[in-house]
């Protein structure tokens, strides 16, 4: 869960609402924005969850 935080708050136009139903969620969701990911990670990431138009529904990762 905190690579694919640290991916998503880092694009713009996006925003995130990660889930936290005990502290210790939110204590990783707060871990993920030390997470640094590098330029080959997020390529890889992008490769794999490609922006465009949105399908019916509401897109989760």
């Amino acid at each position: 869960r905190q690579v694919a935080l640290a991916f998503l708050v880092r694009r713009a136009g996006v925003f995130t609402i990660p889930k936290a139903a005990r502290v210790e969620h939110a204590l990783e969701n707060a871990a993920a924005g030390e997470l640094t990911l590098s330029a080959e990670e997020e390529a890889r990431l992008d490769r794999a969850f490609p922006r465009g138009r949105p399908g019916r529904g509401v897109p989760v990762l």
